[in-house]
């Protein structure tokens, strides 16, 4: 037994024995996303626990202990020509040179479940988890799926813990498929003058353009986001792109290819735009809506938005009413996050799209199984959980 897991049996012990309760803590870039903790916690550091324990790029899966940054991870996979397809959040927090400490952890980045500006295209990362080892509630360690892509008989276990919010235990490793890197790569700016973001839209898919990530916002940040062009990512071979890009020219003559297109989408990626970064004036929640992508841009109004993957994921700033806004985007078959917004907000209405009877009972099951005594990460997802 490693160091790490004695000490997270530990932790969990004198949590059992006190009928207290464990918060599992990475680098702790994801703090801000998620319900507060409904009762004090022991914490449980995860970042003794890292290192990529193995990696054969001909197989494309990597297992990784919890604690490893993300950064670590990926300078790994880039050294063979390899990536996360799903492009996870990479919340960075800098020193006061500018140079980066933290940028989130593979575990963090499971238990939370968000994904980047290719996971319309490629998937997420639910799809991408292979298996993992889990610390229950009990002590046990439960070990779910592989190195394989098809190894599951019944139900895949391991992906429950994708999105849990580390309600359903300890997330000790994780197996991870991996992807080749696009051969080529371009990113168009398409202008809107002439028309709407929906026929362009339209025009893209009608067309087969190997897009891999869309972005679009309602205001200019910087010199870096134009509100008047979409910006569309296009991947595969030189051909294909050729072919593309003569297509998207033809439709539209305005459009460019855009100079530096990896440093857009990191920071799109990234969440390092403004939209994201600037303080929330009062009374103003900032929400992340998942609908399908042929609903209507002003389903919620809103005083800034950002559309992103084809426009399935919004991203809206709104002072309207929370239970408004979720029963509006519950009505087209949506979800709707609070991904940041006031106290009061947070603490009345959660982060968290409410749940039916049906799948509350059968939540409130999944959590007793593998935590009975509800010991980790109270309250986090839900406030029964």
């Amino acid at each position: 037994m490693s160091n790490f897991l004695f000490r997270a049996r530990e932790v969990l012990e004198e949590a059992r024995k006190n009928k207290g309760y464990v918060s599992i803590v990475g680098q702790n870039t994801k703090a801000f996303y998620g319900n507060d903790y409904l009762h004090q916690c022991s914490k449980l550091s995860t970042t003794d626990n890292c290192g990529i324990i193995d990696y054969d790029p001909t197989e494309l899966v990597v297992r990784v202990k919890c604690g490893t940054s993300i950064m670590d991870l990926e300078k790994e996979l880039d050294r063979n020509n390899q990536f996360l397809n799903f492009e996870p959040p990479q919340f960075f927090v800098r020193n006061e040179s500018g140079n980066i400490e933290k940028s989130g952890s593979v575990g963090g980045m499971v238990a939370s479940g968000l994904s980047g500006p290719g996971r319309f295209f490629y998937g997420g990362c639910r799809e991408s988890v292979l298996g993992m080892s889990v610390l229950d509630g009990a002590g046990r360690i439960l070990t779910f799926g592989g190195s394989v892509i098809k190894n599951v008989a019944g139900y895949d276990v391991s992906r429950l813990n994708v999105g849990a919010l580390g309600s359903l235990g300890l997330i000790t490793e994780v197996y991870l498929r991996t992807y080749p890197k696009p051969m080529f790569e371009t990113t168009m700016k398409i202008p809107l003058k002439n028309m709407s973001l929906e026929e362009i839209l339209s025009f893209l898919n009608i067309e087969q353009i190997p897009i891999s990530a869309t972005y679009w916002t309602t205001v200019t940040y910087e010199k870096l986001v134009d509100k008047n062009f979409l910006y569309v990512r296009i991947s595969g071979k030189n051909i294909t792109l050729k072919k593309s890009i003569e297509k998207i020219s033809r439709k539209e003559k305005n459009s460019q290819e855009l100079e530096d297109g990896t440093k857009f989408w990191s920071k799109v990626r990234n969440q390092e735009l403004n939209f994201f970064s600037n303080k929330l004036a009062n009374n103003v929640n900032l929400w992340r809506l998942s609908i399908p992508n042929n609903v209507e841009l002003n389903i919620v109004s809103h005083s800034e938005m950002v559309v992103e993957w084809n426009g399935s994921l919004r991203w809206i700033k709104s002072e309207d009413d929370p239970m408004l806004i979720r029963k509006k985007i519950s009505n087209i078959g949506g979800h709707a996050t609070l991904y940041r917004g006031t106290e009061e907000s947070r603490k009345k209405f959660g982060c968290f799209t409410p749940l039916d009877s049906t799948a509350r009972r059968i939540h409130t099951n999944i959590k007793k199984v593998f935590d009975r005594e509800g010991i980790f990460n109270p309250g986090r997802l839900y406030s029964f959980m």
